[in-house]
């Protein structure tokens, strides 16, 4: 019987220490995951509302069909509004796409980023896709040149084709035709078409929104 006793108490210890050392665990690398998730936030604020020096907080529009839109204002010069960045999302070919919309004032498109998406690879997952750029030996002269030569780092060319477009034009090209719009992913129409309706939709419902509001 004391052996039985014995061993529970052992067992019992044992199974406190886990869930300590388990919690410890959740809780440090929660920290680490916000600092990371916030980090990746600013940076991608930054990406899309250039201009602005600071953002606000996380802030909604309420819809007129009884949604809300998350989005942040960005801060120029003497705090003046420099533009906003508008979450929005849209379901895709396969996948939830995520992507953060800037814009200025106006409305005009300063970036996009696709926060979040898991599109069939080598089609619609082409929306996160860099060209590369210059050759090799250039590149490999430019790393003796060091970091101070370095430029910014290149922006999925998918993604660029929006920066300076108005609602109104967005939209997709017929393959072969140039003009203002989106050239789609080449066997994504799909997936091409989600970002772009999500992108179109969120700034027209926010300028409504605001234009409401005075």
């Amino acid at each position: 019987m004391g052996d039985i006793v014995k061993l529970c108490a052992i067992l019992t210890v044992v199974c406190m220490l886990n869930g300590l050392a388990i919690g410890y665990v959740y809780d440090a690398s929660r920290v680490a995951i916000e600092k990371t998730a916030a980090a990746t936030l600013a940076g991608s604020l930054k990406l899309v509302v250039p201009r602005a020096e600071k953002f606000s907080e996380k802030k909604q529009a309420a819809l007129a069909d009884g949604r809300s839109l998350d989005y942040y204002e960005g801060y120029g010069p003497g705090g003046a509004v420099a533009g906003y960045a508008l979450a929005a999302e849209r379901q895709g070919y396969q996948s939830l796409l995520k992507v953060l919309v800037g814009i200025d004032p106006a409305g005009t498109i300063e970036g996009i980023k696709v926060i979040e998406q898991a599109e069939t690879p080598g089609l619609g997952a082409r929306v996160d896709e860099v060209e590369a750029r210059g050759t090799l030996w250039g590149r490999i002269a430019g790393m003796f040149r060091g970091a101070a030569a370095e430029k910014e780092p290149a922006q999925p060319w998918f993604q660029s084709q929006y920066k300076g477009l108005a609602p109104a034009e967005l939209k997709l090209l017929r393959p072969g035709r140039d003009g203002r719009g989106i050239h789609a992913l080449t066997g994504a129409t799909i997936t091409s078409r989600a970002l772009t309706d999500a992108v179109r939709d969120s700034i027209e419902l926010f300028l409504a929104t605001k234009k409401e509001r005075g």
